[in-house]
C-alpha cells in the first residue's frame, strides 16, 4: 500500500476547510477572527502549507468540527 506524502494529506485537508468555510458563509478573515489566528495562518492552512497544529485545533474549533462525535 503506497503512503499518501505530507503534501498531499495537507492539500486535502486545506481542501475540506474551506469547502466547511464556505459553506458556513465565512469569509476568510471572519474564520481567523473567531479561531484566534491571523488571516494569513487560515490561507496558508487552505492552501496546503503547514502551520502549526495549534492553529489547526483552533481552525477546527471556530467551525464545530471538534464537537461532533
Amino acid at each position: 500500500m503506497k503512503a499518501t506524502s505530507d503534501s498531499a494529506v495537507l492539500k486535502t485537508l486545506g481542501e475540506r476547510l474551506a469547502r466547511i468555510r464556505l459553506e458556513r458563509n465565512l469569509t476568510q478573515t471572519e474564520l481567523a477572527d473567531q479561531a484566534g489566528v491571523s488571516k494569513r495562518t487560515v490561507e496558508r492552512l487552505e492552501g496546503g502549507g503547514a502551520t502549526q497544529l495549534s492553529s489547526v485545533i483552533r481552525v477546527c474549533r471556530a467551525l464545530g468540527l471538534l464537537d461532533t462525535p
